[in-house]
């Protein structure tokens, strides 16, 4: 069978010196997703948040969702391999980001504007859990077009030949079925049902905690394991025990919303 062979260039842009990354286009089309977003909502009036409470949120915001992102994968995934090459912590056009670890940082970035700010903390990540699937899908594409995050071997029709980083063995493209599950579908799931319910606090983070949790769940039986932490009792990643805690967390929060917490 004839699959298609992964060529596609990590850059979306190469002119001289300069250089633009696809996987850093991704994250400035995420970050500007949520802001548009966020600042529609304010305007006609489903959230309450002022645009200059969340312009000032999301800027800082940003840089802490990547600083948890590409710490938790350094320190969860990889460890062994950063600490003989310290110089590859900062290439974060390599890739190499988790979104555990982006979960943790934004989340400990939202406790502190909350508490300064005396604003409460569900309010922001139940605005922000609208829109931060379209951030995950541009991620997850460009997951694939570097090459990167590939599935397992298999045999399906659509499978893809990833050289660069993989042998000329056809795997799932499970990039994209992140993208799709975990960025598209989600994001329709939220803005349908969520949008309706961002006056009962929890109910929008705790949707989107649990169901990214269970689609990732889902999708990891089809994503190649990583290579430096393999499997546990030969079936399960450490992405499916946190993306487990996610669900039990996600769930909780939903149940809880009905009582109108003020977290």
């Amino acid at each position: 069978m004839n699959y298609y062979i992964h060529d596609l260039s990590p850059m979306a842009i190469e002119w001289g010196w300069f250089i633009l990354p696809w996987y850093w286009l991704s994250y400035i089309a995420g970050f500007f997703t949520v802001y548009i977003g966020l600042m529609k909502f304010s305007s006609v009036g489903y959230i309450s948040l002022t645009k200059k409470t969340i312009h000032d949120y999301l800027s800082m915001g940003f840089l802490a969702l990547l600083f948890g992102g590409r710490l938790g994968y350094i320190l969860i995934y990889n460890l062994n391999y950063y600490i003989k090459d310290p110089s590859k912590v900062f290439a974060i056009w390599e890739g190499g980001m988790s979104f555990h670890g982006a979960i943790i940082g934004i989340a400990l970035y939202t406790v502190f504007k909350a508490k300064r700010q005396s604003i409460p903390f569900l309010k922001f990540t139940d605005a922000i859990s609208i829109f931060a699937p379209i951030g995950i899908f541009f991620g997850r594409i460009s997951n694939f077009i570097n090459g990167e995050l590939a599935g397992r071997v298999t045999d399906v029709a659509w499978a893809v030949v990833f050289p660069k980083f993989y042998n000329n063995e056809p795997r799932h493209p499970s990039q994209i079925y992140e993208a799709l599950l975990e960025g598209l579908l989600l994001f329709i799931i939220l803005y349908i049902f969520g949008r309706k319910k961002l006056s009962s606090p929890g109910f929008c983070t705790g949707l989107f905690v649990s169901l990214y949790g269970v689609f990732r769940f889902f999708i990891e039986f089809f994503r190649n394991p990583d290579p430096q932490i393999g499997l546990y009792f030969d079936m399960f990643t450490m992405g499916q025990f946190l993306c487990a805690f996610m669900v039990i967390t996600g769930v909780l929060l939903v149940l809880k919303s009905d009582k109108k917490l003020s977290l």
